[in-house]
């Protein structure tokens, strides 16, 4: 692994990494095909990939037949998945999206590196989003594994601080080379402000385990599948 001099701290940095996100093999196949595995068929579904990045995800659920769109606050991630999917499918800004509209609504980690009101903030918009009886994945990196220093795509450095406590903490990547500054939240709390925006956890998904370095069976990632309140 090679590092690089760049550090995200802050949601509108990481088209600085760009690149390095269109060649993380690893996390694609570790987190896009169980989150695509846990959407099911796609085709002919209205999908909004909220905080889309490069368009990745989008691109396979295309390819897939589904009916995609994507937003994201960045511009340069926007137009490279602009390229990637069609700019007609391109949303720049929230007013634009179509509310109450979509089959599923994806949000990929993306709550790990905003603030806590961005998070009650992204929640209330995917839920406004969805269709009555639609969908949301929300995914992120795996709360439970915030202490364990080395994992297959990631080095952790200790903040010191525990499980239930809220904090940020710097993780470098071993596909780009690159840090990211993220925010340790417990489940418990992401539970907590899904029902106080008023969606329910239809199920909690966790991305094959394995064995770290440390010897400690993982799991990299956990996809929250989310509903609208009062939804079977």
């Amino acid at each position: 692994m090679v590092l690089k001099q760049k550090t995200i701290g802050k949601m509108r940095e990481w088209a600085r990494v760009a690149g390095e996100l269109q060649g993380e093999d690893l996390k694609q196949k570790i987190y896009d095909n169980k989150l695509l595995d846990a959407c099911g068929e796609l085709k002919g579904k209205r999908i909004l990939d909220y905080g889309a990045g490069p368009g990745i995800i989008a691109g396979r659920a295309l390819q897939a037949g589904a009916d995609i769109n994507v937003y994201d606050i960045s511009p340069e991630m926007l137009r490279i998945a602009a390229e990637r999917i069609g700019a007609e499918r391109a949303y720049d800004t929230l007013d634009r999206i179509p509310t109450s509209s979509f089959d599923i609504v994806t949000c990929n980690l993306v709550l790990c590196i905003v603030p806590d009101d961005e998070v009650v903030l992204i929640i209330r918009n995917i839920k406004n989003l969805l269709a009555a009886t639609g969908t949301a994945y929300v995914g992120f990196c795996n709360p439970r594994i915030f202490d364990v220093p080395e994992s297959l795509i990631d080095f952790r450095h200790s903040s010191g601080q525990g499980y239930e406590d809220n904090h940020k903490y710097m993780k470098t990547k071993k596909e780009g080379g690159y840090q990211i500054e993220e925010t340790h939240r417990p489940i418990g709390w992401y539970s907590g402000v899904f029902h106080a925006v008023g969606v329910q956890i239809s199920d909690i998904i966790f991305t094959p385990e394995y064995e770290a370095v440390s010897g400690r069976i993982i799991s990299d990632f956990v996809i929250f599948k989310l509903k609208k309140e009062g939804q079977a």
